[in-house]
């Protein structure tokens, strides 16, 4: 097959890798002048600062299979970074609150829950607990039975404390999500299930950090013959019927149309429909009602060292903290202090048109604002990763819609991939690519 891959990021680069241990022919298209879209990293004043994706999860082992084939799996060049993820909520701007693992169970037996509300929020754990650990870890739409409900409306029920100094903030540092952007169903299985982040190793590359994977797999790519790699090509539409495909994009100012035997759909959810002018009613729907929350990345060097600052910061809605997140702080040893902080969507969103000599101005203003120690230090330099659409939120109704798209069945020559189909981690993204070129390597064209 002659194969044409829509996107180069995690999910596109694993689908295309996938198909040529298959032995296909591919053309991998990505719009930017790199590969690797929301997993990528830069390197500034000595430093491997990530982009989007800052860590894997140990239990995603299709990760660890990757880093092996790319001969990058030697353990002197990974790091554990699963202390590095313990975190200090900042409880009404005075104190801080030290939290372990992200998993519900040790949420509710945490001492900063009080006694009353702990009975409450234990009480509701055995169910969702029981549907959690049951459901499948790589199909999301195992939990739908959960997916009547947002999950902070849900758990405010039961304990408002809960709610707002550790599911908020603790999911919109993951994810930037506000709280009406994830359902029970989703925070149930990508909590409590067996490829979860909660109670496993978290880990990454000491080279490049988590953006190490993504470079690797596009040198591969890059480097093979049967690979036509095309960096700053910009897909325009796609349009498939049974005896092939054929894709319009528009490259150094020249419109082409490519053909093919089949094509993965390797974008982000909510781009899907704008390449596929012919796609159905059902699925147009389904593609038309996926939002994707903002996760912007602004990095720091600031002129002091660490001193008696906490390696986290993790900043609650409830406490006025609705733009940014969290803070991180890293002593460089030469008396200077690598930083950096994470906006919330609703910030994103909320200066959407700003410059980005303003969006650095605001959020060194939310860092005082959370700090006020901070005030009187100078910034040597700073940068901002723009992250607007950087993970799929998943609101109640959302699993049960994935459900209804998903039988709908396949479409003639065409494969989707990407974390709306399942969890925005870099594992399952990448898994979806694989499943995507499985699909239709076993359609067999």
């Amino acid at each position: 097959m002659r194969v044409i891959v829509v996107g180069g990021g995690i999910a596109g680069l694993g689908a295309a890798h996938r198909l040529r241990e298959d032995g296909h022919e591919v053309v991998l298209l990505e719009q930017d002048t790199e590969a690797g879209g929301r997993c990528r990293s830069v390197h500034w004043h000595g430093v491997w600062a990530v982009t989007g994706a800052f860590a894997f999860l140990g239990a995603e082992t299709n990760l660890t299979d990757l880093a092996r084939k790319l001969g990058i799996d030697q353990p002197d060049g990974m790091v554990d970074l699963t202390a590095a993820h313990q975190w200090n909520v900042l409880v009404e701007r005075k104190r801080t609150v030290a939290f372990g693992a992200f998993d519900l169970i040790s949420a509710a037996k945490h001492p900063a829950i009080p006694l009353l509300e702990k009975a409450k929020l234990l009480a509701t754990l055995p169910k969702l607990a029981q549907i959690a650990v049951a459901g499948d870890p790589r199909d999301i739409t195992s939990a739908a039975a959960l997916d009547d409900v947002n999950a902070c409306e849900y758990f405010r029920r039961y304990s408002p404390t809960f709610v707002d100094y550790f599911l908020e903030p603790c999911v919109a540092m993951f994810c930037g999500y506000g709280e009406d952007d994830y359902s029970l169903a989703w925070t149930a299985w990508s909590t409590a299930g067996r490829l979860s982040w909660s109670g496993d190793r978290i880990w990454s590359f000491k080279e490049r950090g988590a953006g190490r994977i993504t470079y690797e797999l596009g040198r591969n790519l890059a480097a093979d013959p049967q690979v036509d790699l095309r960096l700053g090509c910009r897909a325009r539409a796609v349009r498939y019927d049974a005896d092939g495909v054929q894709v319009d994009i528009q490259q150094d100012g020249r419109a082409e149309t490519l053909s093919g035997d089949a094509v993965v759909i390797a974008v982000p959810g909510n781009k899907v429909a704008a390449l596929m002018p012919t796609l159905d009613d059902a699925r147009r729907g389904f593609f038309d009602s996926i939002d994707y929350s903002g996760h912007h990345i602004v990095y720091y060097l600031l002129d002091r060292p660490k001193g008696d600052l906490l390696d986290t910061y993790v900043l609650p809605a409830a406490d006025g903290f609705r733009r940014t997140g969290n803070l991180r702080f890293t002593d460089m040893g030469n008396g200077t202090t690598f930083a950096h902080s994470q906006w919330k969507d609703f910030g994103c969103r909320q200066h959407a048109g700003a410059s980005t000599a303003e969006l650095l101005t605001i959020a060194w203003g939310d860092v005082v604002d959370a700090l006020p120690q901070l005030a009187e230090t100078r910034v040597i330099d700073s940068f901002i990763s723009r992250q607007p659409d950087a993970i799929c939120k998943r609101p109640k109704g959302y699993i049960r819609s994935l459900q209804r798209f998903r039988d709908l069945g396949p479409l003639p020559r065409v494969a989707f991939c990407g974390d709306y189909l399942t969890n925005s981690t870099v594992g399952q993204s990448h898994w979806s690519g694989l499943k995507a070129a499985e699909d239709l390597i076993g359609r067999g064209y």
